[in-house]
């Protein structure tokens, strides 16, 4: 669980598929749906290997901002969402269904049965370009938003052969996944505790095979610039200057020039898993943004 406040549940979007549903808001019902409809709602994706537990030190943040931010006068619901084959979500056994499409397509339907009528998305790396996706389709006629941590870019990234079979085998054993975590994501092996890599380690290892597959094999692939060209809201993306998964180069070339609304922030000191390794940072972001937007009222759809 994010908090001892959140809410979990399940909700099946089709008969072999059940996301997890984290939710923390005072103003929570028994049944799936949420009161207080026009509430601003941020809604939490996580990294390729990730779960609702990735956003585990920025949630607490964005809730305590309610009494000590600049926008202290708004109030904000979280639902973090586990991708289908991740963290408690189930997921198909064939290895086709993991497309960013299909995650997509399940986040559409996530924040219909919930009822959301203005939507902020965060993604972080996967998540960021599932977000992307999701915006371009423009199903969730409440989105106002984005901000995208370390973003996969929306056009294809190929890798030589030798490092995609890498990233295959990268969450196989216990000692593979804490090497990528401490050596690859973060920005030096002890940038977090070791309780809290753990967490990580053990999200990357229980990932059903096929999720675990798919970005690698076809997903980070997948060219989705032409929906990233049709997003119309205002998207904050959050590079990280020691990401070595998302360069910041890369980042300004592939993310920020497909996107006309983008802005763009650095974090300084943090690696790929900036969410975990620079909290305050994240979370301040990410309530700047979506408080000024809410200070503005509704951008156009």
């Amino acid at each position: 669980m994010l908090s001892t406040a959140a809410r979990g549940t399940s909700i099946e979007v089709q008969p072999d598929v059940s996301l997890h549903v984290e939710i923390i808001d005072k103003n929570n019902n028994e049944d799936n749906t949420i009161d207080c409809a026009n509430t601003p709602t941020i809604v939490f994706l996580h990294y390729w290997g990730g779960s609702t537990r990735t956003w585990s030190k920025v949630i607490p943040l964005v809730h305590a901002s309610e009494e000590h931010a600049h926008h202290a006068h708004y109030h904000y619901r979280t639902v973090a969402i586990d991708f289908r084959g991740w963290g408690e979500s189930t997921g198909p056994s064939h290895a086709g269904a993991y497309s960013i499409a299909h995650l997509a397509a399940d986040i559409d339907t996530v924040l219909e049965r919930l009822q959301l009528t203005t939507v902020y998305l965060v993604g972080l790396s996967m998540g960021a370009k599932v977000a992307q996706a999701v915006a371009g389709r423009g199903n969730v006629k409440g989105l106002r938003g984005l901000v995208l941590v370390s973003p996969a870019p929306p056009t294809p990234l190929v890798l030589p052969p030798e490092a995609s079979e890498q990233q295959v085998h990268a969450y196989e054993t216990w000692q593979s996944a804490e090497f990528v975590a401490r050596n690859v994501l973060l920005s030096s092996p002890e940038a977090i505790d070791d309780e809290l890599l753990k967490q990580v380690v053990g999200d990357m290892l229980r990932g059903k095979a096929e999720a675990k597959a798919a970005w690698p094999a076809y997903a980070m692939g997948e060219d989705i610039s032409p929906l990233a060209g049709r997003i119309k809201v205002p998207v904050q993306v959050v590079a990280a200057a020691k990401d070595v998964v998302e360069p910041l180069e890369r980042v300004k070339t592939e993310v920020c020039a497909n996107i006309e609304t983008c802005g763009l922030v650095v974090l300084p000191g943090a690696g790929h898993l900036s969410p975990l390794e620079a909290p305050e940072e994240v979370s301040k972001y990410i309530v700047d943004f979506i408080g000024g937007l809410e200070d503005v009222g509704p951008r156009a759809q």
